[in-house]
């Protein structure tokens, strides 16, 4: 007999969905999907937002670096007055070399170096037995002649008296007469030799010819000395009670050194204070070796401070005329064209410069020509800046803005 399986429950039908309910989600979970999905599409739009912000950022600093950033100044015009120092040499008032004006031997010598003497004042004596001798000489040959003269003259005067009374011829008289006169002209010649020889005998006196201070002795007793010998001589006397201070003005300069014009005299090896003075005279013409304009200051050295011999620095306070300005030495540009600086113009474009240049103080320059007063000059220039260069400003230069590039 065959068993039949027990019937099987018909499972689609206990669990069979109700056909009542609804086969979509329910009004929460729409929500909840609606608001995620509003979520992810913020977070999306939002991503792109920042991107694009960051690529216009990216941009924007691209096209500012395209472009050089500069910083300028405005040039300084030079001041009206300008202070030159210069080195100077100081020298006495007025110097004599005293040499001997006649032969002698020296017997003694009164003042040594540094001793301050009057004028006048005895500084050595010379014996001088040669001359005296001559001396001796000259007067005796002036009385024999002065004896000549006297019989020449009688004897002239005798025979007047005879052509007078007609006993001789006038020939004869005028003879005499002659010899006469020629005696008196040897008298006189006698004369001038015998002052001569009294003027070398009081040569042996060595007097001072100034006031001043002894900077030289060269001279001993029993030493010979020779008149008229340049080979040394015996004392050396200068006046220090004013000085003159010698300065060489460079060609640039000398236009403007006027007489009258105050200096400023100081010395680095002593601590006084500078001395006053004034430009006194000035050669009125370069020397043609160094370009230069030899001047002389004279100052008061009553107080001793400044001796002869010494270099000094002497200011001079220079009145100048010409419009030129002062820049920084680092906004120079030298290019093989020459030398340039480079200025920033109303469009904010490059513009190579020519100048000219005066003096050099260091850190700072003078240019004579080239610049004026509303000129922007860009300061440490890169050696790639070119002609029409467009740039950016920065720094304290505030009359200009950053431009973009075109």
């Amino acid at each position: 007999m065959v068993r039949l399986p027990p019937e099987i429950p018909n499972m689609s039908s206990a669990h069979a969905p109700d056909p009542h309910r609804s086969a979509h989600p329910s009004h929460g979970a729409r929500l909840i999907l609606i608001g995620l999905g509003v979520v992810l599409v913020g977070l999306g739009a939002f991503g792109i937002i920042k991107r694009v912000h960051a690529r216009h950022e990216l941009t924007e600093a691209t096209d500012r670096n395209a472009i050089a950033s500069v910083a300028t100044l405005s040039p300084k015009s030079a001041p009206n007055q300008q202070d030159l120092t210069l080195p100077g040499t100081v020298a006495s008032w007025q110097d004599a070399q005293i040499y001997a004006r006649t032969t002698g031997y020296v017997a003694k010598w009164y003042v040594d170096i540094g001793a301050k003497v009057k004028k006048g004042q005895r500084l050595a004596d010379l014996d001088t037995p040669d001359v005296d001798n001559q001396l001796l000489q000259g007067k005796a040959q002036m009385r024999t002649d002065q004896a000549n003269e006297n019989f020449a003259k009688i004897t002239a005067d005798r025979y007047n008296k005879l052509v007078t009374q007609g006993l001789i011829a006038t020939q004869t008289a005028d003879q005499f007469e002659a010899q006469y006169k020629a005696d008196i002209a040897t008298v006189e010649a006698d004369g001038a030799n015998v002052a001569h020889l009294q003027n070398l005998e009081d040569f042996k006196y060595i007097n001072a010819p100034f006031d001043g201070v002894i900077t030289q002795r060269n001279l001993d007793v029993g030493a010979l000395v020779d008149a008229g010998s340049t080979g040394s001589n015996l004392f050396v006397i200068s006046d220090t009670s004013k000085l003159r201070v010698y300065v060489d003005v460079p060609e640039t300069f000398a236009a403007s050194v006027s007489i009258g014009m105050p200096a400023q005299v100081s010395l680095n090896t002593y601590g006084a204070k500078p001395i006053t003075g004034a430009v006194a005279r000035t050669a009125e013409a370069l020397d043609p070796n160094t370009r230069t304009l030899r001047t002389e200051i004279d100052v008061d050295n009553a107080s001793q401070v400044l001796v002869p011999g010494v270099y000094a620095n002497v200011k001079l306070g220079l009145s100048t005329a010409t419009h030129d300005f002062i820049v920084p030495a680092n906004t120079l540009m030298f290019r093989g064209e020459g030398l340039r600086v480079a200025l920033v113009d109303a469009q904010q474009r490059i513009h190579l410069q020519p100048v000219t240049l005066g003096r050099d103080f260091g850190g700072t320059v003078e240019v004579t020509e080239g610049l004026s007063d509303n000129d922007r000059i860009v300061l440490n220039p890169p050696d790639s800046l070119y002609e029409g260069q467009q740039v950016n400003i920065t720094g304290n230069d505030k009359s200009a803005q950053p431009v973009s590039p075109k």
